[in-house]
């Protein structure tokens, strides 16, 4: 199957449901309810896992905050972070425990280690959040920077999947997956708008999650990296 436009999948189920066909998803009153119930189905399959398809490199927002110069934000429409590099070095994550433990243990140098115990005279190598909003890094160059910087910064992770409510639209996932969505949303329909169910989408939604569950990534060497029990950042 093609990818679907919204307004497609919206017509398909339409027929599906032996009702009136449209020319907009904005036509009818049924058909509001079937492009709702689309928009639905598709942010529950998205809300299952950390789709491949939604990973995406980035930044993290600096904050220009000379009194913590080491904080930087989660950008709103990430999920959740893979991994950080500053100044094209690896960042390494630290549950919080550890890594207040590590600022607490240290001892103030001057021009190297403040009395906080955030280092002073280098990139960092440590990151952790305490509330999954705001990043704290266990050091900056201050020779370099009066706070740590946007433009040095380097995230890998997820976005959350978005939304256009137009006919137009092209859900965000890969090609092989529309029969799934389409599925999810038409036993949704039957059950909502009929008021009975359709086993045979039912079965072929329920094939389509198993599927995409184990057939996620098109690089075989992803799944195991990205998708272990093992996930630090924002969730």
């Amino acid at each position: 199957m093609a990818k679907l436009t919204l307004l497609d999948m919206t017509q398909n189920i339409l027929s599906a449901l032996d009702s009136d066909p449209v020319a907009s998803i904005d036509e009818t009153v049924e058909s509001i309810q079937v492009a709702e119930l689309v928009k639905e189905a598709y942010f529950e399959l998205m809300s299952q896992r950390d789709w491949p398809f939604l990973f995406v490199l980035g930044q993290v927002q600096g904050l220009s905050d000379t009194s913590n110069p080491t904080k930087m934000k989660i950008p709103d429409t990430w999920n959740k972070i893979k991994w950080i590099k500053y100044n094209k070095k690896e960042v390494q994550y630290m549950p919080p425990e550890v890594f207040n433990d590590l600022i607490t243990e240290r001892t103030e140098v001057a021009g190297v280690t403040n009395s906080a115990g955030y280092t002073i005279n280098a990139d960092p190598l440590y990151w952790t959040s305490y509330d999954d909003t705001y990043i704290v890094f266990d050091g900056y160059n201050s020779a370099v920077d009066n706070t740590l910087q946007t433009s040095k910064s380097i995230v890998y992770g997820t976005q959350q999947a978005t939304w256009q409510h137009i006919d137009t639209f092209v859900p965000n996932i890969p090609e092989k997956f529309f029969p799934t969505l389409l599925a999810e949303a038409k036993s949704q329909a039957f059950v909502n708008l009929k008021q009975t169910s359709n086993a045979r989408e039912e079965r072929k939604a329920q094939r389509g999650r198993m599927a995409m569950r184990s057939e996620a990534w098109r690089n075989e060497n992803g799944e195991i990296k990205y998708n272990s029990k093992v996930n630090y950042g924002r969730k």
